[in-house]
């Protein structure tokens, strides 16, 4: 630090050439600016100011220190911004993982909320099961992932954001399409689009389940692993689908959604933010913040 500030001091009498006017721009008495010249020629083992002439002058070398010492303090006031912008979470990046189902509710006015607030951060963005996230957040990979019903594990922390009914989507022309609500049971013989198509997928499981307590083996005659491909088929005729509320609201005009009627009404899911407890990244609880307030009750 001594030969930092000793730096400092040689570049504003540098730019004064005069030892009284140096000396109040630092803020420090004549006599100890004077001290730190002395001291960094020392150190440099050479004369760097001209003395003996008035104004005074830089020698070929105190011109030649002049110079670096600017770029390498300006190069330090560059570092030491940036390392300050980092730690308030203006610069850095954060690494998100998300289901595609939170891209029609809770993520892209979380992003766009962030991004105006924290231009100079890098956002990366992974679309991932919500299982995949729980090894993507250990393996340090993602600061974040939003996903359908986390398991809970100790060492993460978890907010729930979302909690939505499940509806059904089918073709405008369904015979049940004129129907408010239908039972599960009432679409015992018609084919069942299954989303996402991936072993270990949490609301693939959750459908499965709400055709199992409602007593029906339903006929799976597409898995897709696209949602939006999934609802291509469903207005193709080709079967139902089971997605929730928020991605209903974005659907097709060929398609309606109707809401569950019987046991199957009280079905909801939740999406939900997890990531790692000792995580302090000023990133993440920044994008915290950009997020809907975490609901009253737990998973």
């Amino acid at each position: 630090m001594n030969e930092l500030r000793g730096l400092q001091c040689f570049v504003t009498l540098a730019e004064e050439l005069n030892f009284s006017r140096a000396a109040e721009r630092l803020h420090i008495a004549q006599p100890a600016l004077s001290q730190q010249i002395r001291a960094l020629e020392d150190r440099v083992g050479t004369q760097l100011i001209d003395r003996t002439r008035r104004p005074l002058r830089l020698t070929e070398a105190g011109q030649y220190l002049a110079t670096e010492a600017r770029q390498i303090l300006g190069s330090l006031a560059e570092v030491t911004q940036g390392a300050l912008e980092i730690g308030v979470g203006r610069r850095g990046w954060l690494s998100i993982g998300f289901t595609r189902s939170s891209m029609y509710s809770v993520l892209p006015p979380a992003l766009k909320a962030f991004h105006q607030a924290y231009p100079q951060v890098e956002l990366k963005l992974f679309e991932m099961l919500t299982d995949e996230q729980t090894d993507a957040l250990r393996d340090m990979r993602i600061h974040i992932g939003i996903g359908r019903q986390p398991l809970a594990e100790p060492g993460y922390t978890t907010l729930p954001l979302l909690r939505e009914r499940l509806v059904v989507l089918m073709a405008s022309d369904h015979p049940l399409a004129k129907r408010k609500k239908v039972r599960i049971d009432e679409l015992a013989d018609t084919p069942l689009i299954l989303y996402p198509k991936h072993q270990n997928a949490q609301f693939k499981r959750t459908v499965q389940a709400l055709y199992r307590d409602a007593g029906v083996t339903p006929f799976v005659a597409h898995q897709a692993y696209e949602i939006q491909t999934a609802i291509a088929l469903v207005a193709a005729g080709l079967g139902v689908t089971v997605v929730g509320e928020s991605v209903a609201r974005h659907g097709r005009a060929d398609v309606v959604a109707r809401h569950l009627d019987g046991p199957g009404a009280a079905q909801r899911t939740v999406l939900a933010a997890t990531f790692r407890s000792d995580d302090a990244s000023p990133h993440l609880r920044a994008f915290l913040e950009c997020l809907p307030p975490p609901l009253a009750s737990t998973l």
